[in-house]
């Protein structure tokens, strides 16, 4: 499988905390879950990976370029959907589609529109009048709708109910399968990321603690657990310290 994404060495620091050399890589066809306890890392990461923020140190390498050089061709392959609703409220589902064929150079409206059909959003509803469900699809619609070969994804399903998750993730299998794109995503719902990912990373204080197939991870015990159980034995390391 070809390489999307490699991360060499990566280095972030702010005052109270450092993303420590990061090393990673997302073959075509991945689905890589991101987890770790809150403030282990993961969303500065994932603002460098989208050139949101600049590394002090290290390579960053998508589609086989670097940023730059390459700012816009790796901007329209990328799809993004966060925890906020960054739709502007006052449009519809209908003027979106006007919006962001300016602005992806691969935006497909057959697509766009299948999404909306398939997540049963009204055309021309204002985004404001959304539930916070409908809001999510009507992101999810937006994202996978120029084709993009790589998704980033940061709590993007998070206060939804079960029902709707799971809906959004089989979406989400079905556009990976059918474009051989790859996912990277961060939940702190471990459940959601272990129904999709095939690889977990498992972030704590900055560093990547380890990176490995679901299938062995979970020969071992659920998600929850072995984090429970890195940080517990660290914390007991810690303190026979003293």
């Amino acid at each position: 499988m070809e390489k999307v994404l490699t991360v060499n060495e990566l280095y972030k620091s702010y005052s109270d905390f450092s993303l420590n050399n990061i090393n990673l890589e997302l073959l075509q066809g991945d689905i890589m879950g991101l987890i770790g306890e809150n403030g282990a890392g993961k969303t500065t990461l994932m603002k460098l990976l989208l050139n949101l923020l600049s590394p002090e140190k290290g390579e960053l390498i998508v589609f086989n370029k670097s940023y730059a050089d390459n700012s816009s061709y790796i901007k329209n392959r990328i799809g993004v959907v966060f925890d906020e609703n960054y739709l502007h409220g006052l449009l519809t589902p209908k003027r979106f589609n006007l919006i962001m064929s300016n602005i992806y150079e691969r935006w497909d409206e057959k697509t766009y529109y299948h999404y909306l059909e398939n997540f049963n959003l009204p055309l021309h509803k204002k985004i404001n009048e959304f539930s916070k469900g409908m809001k999510v699809k009507l992101n999810f619609s937006v994202a996978l709708s120029h084709r993009p070969n790589l998704l980033i994804l940061d709590e993007a399903t998070s206060g939804l109910d079960p029902v709707m998750r799971i809906e959004i993730l089989d979406v989400l299998k079905e556009f990976v399968t059918e474009n051989n794109s790859c996912v990277l995503i961060s939940s702190h719902i471990l459940s959601d990321v272990e129904r999709i990912a095939n690889k977990i990373t498992f972030m704590h204080k900055g560093k990547i603690v380890f990176t490995e197939k679901v299938s062995n991870i979970t020969q071992q015990g659920n998600l929850e657990n072995i984090m429970r159980s890195y940080i517990k034995g660290e914390s007991s390391d810690a303190r026979s310290n003293y």
